[in-house]
């Protein structure tokens, strides 16, 4: 009877978690407090129950009585199968995801899980639960406790042959040595993830993932074209998947590989396709923006834009690299527009022509000439730029070079020569 009566207030409880919480949560709790023992429709009704809560304290930004709650049911997980175990705790930890600003509660919650997961002999538990700590870590670019868990976890999972969670390791090894900027160690760790995946069935967000990965790589090498490539395959993937987020990144990555191909007929025929207008919102109107300022060549334009979206555009790491590269080029050529007619010229002037404050432009002009893009100096005394023309080389310097070099080998061979004829 008491089964029957547990399954009409589950049901009750869910429909008065919108209207009356505190009525549900009773509920909830009362089924909770009562172990399930081995009866399964118990059981099936105590995880209903314990999901039930979870998404409660959820829906309602309820922090610390969600970490409460799977810490307090934890011990009755135990007379569970092991499979299930491993999945309620998971599940549970997934509903942090969904309340903004959660990382640190998360990673003490996480750890405690993986204490406990060690002290039930929960192997497989453990190894996924430092794999979800490893991308909290990133989060909060703690770079060198993710990489210290990382080399533990690759040690472990080589000796195992555990092919699947070692392409998720591989692959998170991936993203912090290319988040730290070290890309050669980054994309051996992608070949290695996708070796490893090739041997076994990979799930389709994994390789929607690992596509993405490897889209970014390809994109700091300025392989666009290879790299727009991954992220549509990405995009596809997370479509499929109903990731709007994740599809979202992938779509405006491929815009910003467009962009800088400077291929603008792609970027409108992106901008009107079935999955623009399906991911419409603020974050395509960012690359929308920065596409039309880069068409005019506008510097004022692109700043205009990237002050209105400064969440859109700096939030995410690989856009806001990519976007001050695009910058950069951009003020180069328009100041090689800009002075190109001049032999001599006031850098105020200069400044007024491209719409920058004169500090800014001097840096710029000062960088330029460092890396010989033009062949001049600045008189900052004058606050004026003096452009030279390019001076030939003299190629005496080189005839003088190849002569001592010849030199060099006849002295050579008759130094042997006289060695021989010693001997």
């Amino acid at each position: 009877m008491a089964v029957e009566d547990n399954s009409k207030r589950l049901e009750e409880a869910k429909q008065l978690s919108k209207t009356e919480p505190q009525k549900a949560e009773r509920i909830y709790q009362e089924i909770l407090s009562t172990p399930p023992g081995t009866n399964e429709k118990a059981v099936r009704e105590f995880e209903a129950a314990l999901i039930g809560l979870g998404e409660l304290y959820r829906d309602h930004k309820r922090t610390q009585d969600l970490a409460n709650l799977i810490q307090q049911t934890r011990d009755v997980l135990t007379s569970f199968a092991r499979a299930k175990t491993a999945k309620l705790v998971r599940q549970l930890l997934d509903l942090f995801t969904a309340i903004p600003n959660t990382t640190d509660i998360q990673i003490s919650v996480t750890k405690s899980c993986i204490e406990w997961a060690v002290s039930q002999r929960q192997g497989f538990l453990r190894q996924n639960l430092e794999v979800r700590l490893v991308a909290l870590h990133m989060q909060t670019q703690s770079y060198y406790d993710a990489l210290t868990l990382i080399n533990s976890l690759l040690k472990e999972l080589k000796r195992l042959d555990d092919k699947l969670v070692l392409v998720e390791v591989q692959l998170l090894e991936s993203r912090v040595y290319h988040a730290l900027g070290n890309l050669p160690k980054g994309r051996a760790a992608l070949t290695s993830a996708r070796t490893s995946a090739a041997s076994v069935y990979t799930p389709p967000l994994l390789q929607a993932n690992l596509d993405m990965q490897s889209g970014q790589l390809h994109a700091e090498d300025t392989d666009f074209n290879t790299a727009f490539s991954y992220f549509i395959e990405a995009m596809e993937g997370y479509h499929s998947l109903d990731e709007p987020i994740k599809a979202t990144s992938a779509l405006q990555y491929m815009l910003l590989c467009k962009i800088m191909l400077n291929l603008k007929d792609d970027v409108d025929s992106l901008m009107t396709s079935k999955h623009a207008l399906r991911y419409a919102g603020k974050n395509l109107d960012a690359m929308k923006a920065v596409a039309r300022a880069h068409n005019n060549r506008s510097l004022e334009e692109y700043e205009q834009a990237l002050h209105a979206y400064r969440y859109e555009l700096g939030s995410d790491r690989f856009i806001a690299s990519h976007l001050r590269r695009l910058y950069d080029s951009m003020l180069e050529q328009n100041l090689i527009k800009v002075i190109e007619p001049f032999s001599r010229v006031e850098i105020s002037h200069v400044a007024d022509m491209v719409g920058l404050d004169v500090a800014q432009v001097e840096r710029k002009l000062s960088q330029m000439i460092l890396d010989r893009v033009i062949v001049g100096v600045l008189d900052q005394g004058k606050g004026v730029l003096e452009v030279f023309e390019e001076a030939e080389k003299d190629k005496g310097y080189e005839a003088a070079l190849d002569t001592i070099e010849k030199l060099g080998n006849v002295v050579d061979v008759l130094y042997a020569n006289q060695a021989s004829s010693l001997e």
